[in-house]
């Protein structure tokens, strides 16, 4: 298996949208702190309508380590916006003062069984059929608590997935939390996503939203946005710290999956959550919310627009247009002002 599957997966149906030769549509930094973007800009290699290739990616991360004197903490491609093109997304994190303290590497030879791994490896390659097919952006529902694809042969071997994950959820936990292999993690921890909703289930996602590996954390937090998003009834409260601190991760898809959940959990607008956002996450959520293509930022100008007070329908309404933000922070700067 070439890739850990639920970020696989992920890729593999926005990639359907995409040109056959991506165009970059748009250049976005994050975590950039005192960092001089503009200059930085200036001096990048590429600019916005040049192709994206793997070429691309190695040249601009080295002319970024020139300019910067270090590595940048993430550069990421995300396909796509409603055009098929392409955003560059660039963190600019330093490790030194995070508050986001990673889990210990796992040191325990532990893998999985073999028919899971074979049934991730036709999962894949089911995905991968689907989308060569051209059958675009294959939709999900998430009203079980786990995502179930409207196409068929995916949706059958997603349901394949869970009957495993209801009859082996210990031998899950433990890959999750205690193998070295980021692989078997990964796996682990995207099935118990499809496993018993339970306060367990919620304790091991949890814990893995901040494992050493990237796609590890993103399959964790892409299945506590799942059951969020659902219709069943929570058997533990999702706890938000982790998660406000994650939105200051110096890698994207940290910052975009927390972002997501965070829009969730902020629906009852919980007075003690908004202010921990405010708080501790203010300036990367509205980094979030600055970003140029409003389906990446819209999430963010939600939350900024539950912290200010706004009504939701406005919020909702409002959050598309990159104006709303200066309009939320003025409504915020107001508020607390009194």
């Amino acid at each position: 298996m070439s890739a850990l599957v639920s970020r696989l997966v992920a890729s593999l149906l926005s990639v359907a949208a995409c040109a056959a030769q991506p165009t970059i549509r748009a250049i976005d930094f994050f975590a950039y702190a005192d960092v001089d973007i503009d200059g930085l800009r200036n001096n990048l290699p590429i600019r916005p309508g040049d192709p994206w290739t793997s070429e691309t990616n190695q040249l601009l991360r080295s002319r970024l380590e020139e300019l910067l004197g270090r590595s940048p903490s993430d550069v990421t491609a995300v396909c796509c916006d409603e055009d098929g093109n392409w955003i560059v997304y660039i963190g600019l994190a330093d490790s030194s003062g995070s508050r986001v303290r990673l889990n210990p590497q796992p040191t325990e030879l532990l893998e999985l069984d073999a028919d899971l791994v074979t049934l991730y490896d036709r999962f894949e390659e089911t995905v991968r059929h689907a989308v060569s097919r051209g059958d675009g952006l294959v939709s999900e529902d998430h009203s079980l608590g786990y995502p179930l694809s409207h196409d068929a042969d995916i949706r059958g071997l997603q349901q394949r997935i869970r009957e495993y994950a209801l009859s082996n959820s210990s031998r899950l936990f433990e890959v999750s939390r205690k193998s070295s292999n980021a692989l078997h993690r990964g796996i682990a921890i995207d099935a118990i996503g499809y496993g018993l909703h339970s306060a367990d289930q919620i304790g091991a996602l949890t814990h893995s939203a901040l494992d050493p590996d990237p796609t590890v954390r993103n399959n964790a937090i892409r299945a506590l946005s799942v059951l969020a998003s659902s219709q069943v009834e929570l058997q533990a409260p999702i706890p938000y710290a982790v998660f406000v601190d994650l939105l200051a991760s110096g890698v994207w898809e940290d910052r975009n999956k927390s972002v997501a959940l965070l829009s969730k959990l902020t629906e009852d607008r919980d007075p003690g959550l908004l202010e921990a956002i405010f708080q501790r996450a203010l300036a990367p959520l509205v980094e979030c919310a600055r970003l140029s293509w409003s389906g990446h930022a819209y999430h963010a100008r939600i939350i900024l627009g539950r912290i200010g007070g706004l009504d939701e329908a406005i919020v909702l309404a409002e959050a598309w247009n990159s104006a709303f933000v200066d309009v939320v922070l003025d409504s915020i700067q107001r508020s607390r002002a009194r």
